[in-house]
């Protein structure tokens, strides 16, 4: 039997008059900023401890939004800690990681929504630094600087800002069919927001560095490699619905910030890479390479 989100509401936890205070700052943005994120029951225990890390922001939220499908049960302790923290539980169908910010984005349509994984423990400037990016360049959402460039676009990664405006009428394709063929949904999101008129950029701060593993459950989400649901999948999938995404330049003209952020991951990937060839195990790595194509010569 379906139960409706007004329904299942009576019995969700919503902040109080008093414990709502605790979740809330002087306004950095004159616009409702509202964390949200969803997750499931393998790791659900972490919510404590990721959520402290958004409770501790330098810039406070005005709401913390956890969407769960109907059929996820909440243990005790976890549910006195969403209580007396005023973070609200919102119950929604089951449409995996897709729940993690939309039901969200359509409640709330004005709203600044910045979504994030239940599986990293986050810098308290997060929140501070996406706002501060959001007031830049108000057009556009904003992902974590650890974001990656595919091609020349910006992957929304594991925290973003983003607004329902910025999808257009594209955020009513994410149907059914659609979320079935592309479990990548970093990949869907990023995809629609940039034909929608409104590409991803990076804000300045880093994010990503503080990932616990310990908290990484094996999700039935994250099948982004696996057979029709591998990461090629989903692009091949969105280019046969949607069409090709336009180029990133056409968006852009002259905006220093965008092109300094830019370059700032660049320069930082291109670190990265340097590191990974100048240690020890990427040299065996390589010499073991060399052995092996020789041996393979021999017996050829």
């Amino acid at each position: 039997m379906h139960i409706s989100n007004q329904w299942i509401r009576l019995f969700s936890i919503s902040p109080t008059d008093d414990n709502k205070k605790t979740i809330r700052s002087n306004f950095y943005s004159k616009e409702e900023i509202i964390v949200s994120l969803t997750t499931w029951s393998a790791r659900i225990n972490n919510l404590p401890v990721v959520l402290n890390s958004i409770l501790e922001q330098t810039v406070k939220a005005d709401k913390i939004i956890v969407n769960l499908a109907y059929n996820e049960y909440i243990p005790h302790d976890v549910f006195v800690f969403l209580e007396s923290n005023g973070i609200e539980v919102f119950y929604t169908d089951d449409t995996k990681v897709y729940k993690k910010f939309i039901p969200t984005l359509k409640r709330y349509p004005k709203a600044c929504v910045i979504n994030i994984d239940d599986d990293l423990i986050y810098p308290p400037t997060l929140i501070e630094d996406f706002i501060s990016v959001h007031k830049q360049c108000p057009n556009n959402p904003v992902c974590g600087n650890h974001a990656f460039l595919f091609g020349r676009y910006c992957h929304c990664g594991e925290a973003s800002l983003t607004k329902l405006e910025y999808f257009g009428s594209y955020i009513n394709e994410i149907d059914a069919e659609l979320m079935a063929s592309c479990s990548s949904s970093d990949i869907v999101f990023t995809y629609l927001a940039t034909l929608a008129g409104h590409p991803y950029i990076p804000s300045r701060g880093f994010y990503g560095s503080d990932y616990q593993p310990q908290y990484n459950a094996k999700s039935p989400y994250s099948e982004n490699v696996i057979g029709n649901r591998g990461i090629e999948n989903t692009y091949e999938y969105l280019r046969s619905r949607f069409g090709e995404m336009p180029p990133f330049t056409s968006f852009f003209t002259q905006n220093d910030y965008i092109s300094d952020a830019i370059e700032s991951i660049l320069k930082r990937r291109e670190t990265e890479l340097c590191q990974i060839k100048s240690s020890r195990t990427y040299k065996i790595a390589q010499s073991l390479s060399i052995i092996a194509n020789k041996v393979f010569m021999i017996f050829r």
